[in-house]
């Protein structure tokens, strides 16, 4: 698909294209896991469990930490209420996508034997997976990872053949914690470069929704499958609060 091409969403009334910024109320989260699912990705996102906020595989919206925040110091963490049904309001947990990218353990090839010797198989087929919730400082480790990884002479072809088919959702933080830098460094808290969706939280009043910026084509053939409309000034606004708020927020530089 070319850059610049046009989609139809999935009400037939508005285009996306890569560039585009557009919105959707919470529930449309739902059918953005549907589209990336239907697509043939096993969707990674936020999830709580054993008293923390981790990434694991998930299959629908009710899976994701609503309502639930984290609380971070230094050698302190543990998970609280927020008063609300905020979907992503929590900070980076103790968990990272490298464990998907690079994983510690990695099957090479099998060996069967027979009765001429033993045959060799190639090992696992990477999964394709899409990263919902990513965050600008993640998204920029994952670009050292590529540098290191894919940038050099010597390409590690395990991490290419992984990094191929992963769909990155990048989620722009409208929160930060005691132990966040991102903001001294140029790295976030909102998402600039590197992700297919990027996904900015808006909690005002009754309205909870997401503003939606188009980064790939990949992206916008996704987007195409949405609820969206077109991004109203206050849309943007109330991201950009939210943005700031978080750059207030670091605890450290």
């Amino acid at each position: 698909m070319a850059r610049g091409q046009t989609l139809k969403n999935q009400g037939g009334e508005l285009r996306a294209k890569a560039g585009d910024t557009l919105t959707f109320d919470s529930s449309g989260l739902g059918a953005l896991i549907e589209a990336l699912r239907k697509r043939g990705y096993a969707v990674v996102g936020p999830t709580l469990r054993d008293g923390a906020i981790v990434y694991d595989e998930i299959g629908s919206l009710s899976e994701l930490p609503a309502g639930w925040t984290d609380e971070q110091a230094g050698g302190r963490y543990r998970v609280t209420p927020r008063g609300d049904q905020a979907l992503f309001g929590y900070t980076v947990g103790p968990h990272s996508w490298k464990k998907y990218l690079h994983p510690p353990l990695l099957s090479l090839f099998k060996a069967k034997k027979n009765e001429d010797g033993f045959t060799v198989e190639d090992g696992e087929t990477p999964p394709r997976y899409a990263f919902l919730g990513v965050r600008a400082c993640e998204l920029a480790a994952i670009a050292v990872q590529d540098r290191v990884f894919l940038g050099g002479p010597f390409v590690d072809v395990h991490y290419k053949a992984r990094r191929e088919g992963i769909f990155l959702v990048a989620m722009n933080c409208g929160q930060a914690g005691g132990t966040c830098f991102c903001a001294s460094m140029k790295t976030g808290p909102r998402a600039s470069q590197g992700f297919d969706l990027a996904l900015s939280e808006i909690l005002d009043g009754q309205r909870h929704a997401f503003l939606l910026e188009v980064g790939s084509e990949q992206g916008a053939e996704v987007a195409a499958d949405l609820p969206t409309r077109q991004a109203s000034p206050e849309d943007h606004q109330a991201a950009a609060e939210a943005t700031a708020r978080a750059t207030a927020q670091m605890g450290r530089a």
